[in-house]
């Protein structure tokens, strides 16, 4: 992770922390526009507890029209969640005066978990998108305004529905993401490699397939731990107008639904970690590009 530098910090605190927002906001559109199809067929099998070409299946019999069907919810999350997380997590840093040495202080990570904290007010745009989702509703409201009018009735909490998940995941997924990414790139962006890109035209490829791949391997790695986390919350969020229930209570029902097999349990894991893979590659690559050529640091 960048360094929270002495006098430069000082001098260009505010706009480095400025930049930071803009760079995540950019890295969160261009993930999600290109891997919203993968979202919404690891989503169904989550769901439905469907085999991935079940899931394709059903979503390919639904058309291409509504493919898309649901992005623009997930859409305007994400680029604000990748503005937060990233903007937020630099911002608590700088106020907590963490250490620019080394990421792997509990500095960093409180840091981590407050900013993941402040995400989860973004838990009503993936209420919607869980709703618009889920092929039951299809023929209850076609489009993101009337999936809204259908939960405003149910009162302003219904919009909160699955809330507390979201928090636990959002915390800790953060705390692990950026204590463990600056160790992750250095552990692949080895001494020789970096000898060997600073005397090469490839200098600026070089970098960025590390940040790709320390953000991809890290990302589907907490992805997979928390898929189980996911599974319920879909399962909470997918409900409308019903009685609230503890998020423990939900797992009992989906862990006797799928005959207590784990395999059943992580169902969809696999596409998950690739969809992952890639999504968090994209990000981090793509964020730390942006800050290189907005001139962050």
């Amino acid at each position: 992770m960048k360094a929270i530098d002495g006098e430069k910090s000082h001098a260009n605190g505010k706009e480095l922390r400025h930049c930071d927002f803009v760079c995540g906001w950019g890295a969160g559109c261009i993930e999600t526009c290109i891997l919203y199809p993968s979202y919404k067929i690891i989503f169904r099998q989550q769901l439905h507890n469907l085999l991935t070409i079940e899931a394709w299946k059903q979503i390919r019999s639904e058309g291409i029209g509504k493919l898309y069907r649901g992005l623009l919810p997930p859409l305007i999350m994400r680029t604000s969640s990748r503005a937060l997380m990233f903007g937020l997590y630099d911002e608590f840093c700088h106020k907590m005066k963490c250490s620019s040495e080394s990421s792997l202080t509990l500095c960093h990570v409180k840091a981590a978990m407050l900013a993941g904290a402040c995400e989860a007010l973004l838990c009503p745009f993936e209420r919607v998108q869980v709703l618009l989702q889920t092929s039951a509703y299809h023929e209850t409201f076609r489009n993101t305004s009337e999936a809204v009018k259908a939960v405003r009735p149910h009162g302003f909490f219904e919009f909160y529905r699955g809330m507390s998940t979201v928090v636990f995941r959002n915390s800790l997924s953060n705390a692990l993401f950026f204590t463990l990414r600056e160790p992750c790139r250095e552990l692949v962006l080895s001494s020789k490699a970096r000898d060997e890109y600073s005397r090469s035209t490839l200098n600026s490829v070089i970098p960025f397939m590390a940040d790709f791949a320390a953000g991809g391997v890290l990302g589907a790695s907490i992805s997979t731990i928390f898929f189980p986390v996911n599974v319920v919350k879909n399962r909470m969020q997918s409900q409308l107008g019903v009685p609230f229930e503890n998020p423990v209570k939900i797992f009992s029902t989906v862990w006797r639904e799928r005959n207590g097999s784990l395999k059943e349990l992580f169902r969809g894991v696999q596409l998950n970690f690739t969809r992952s893979l890639l999504a968090w590659g994209i990000t981090n690559s793509v964020y730390e590009l942006l800050r290189k050529h907005l001139e962050c640091s």
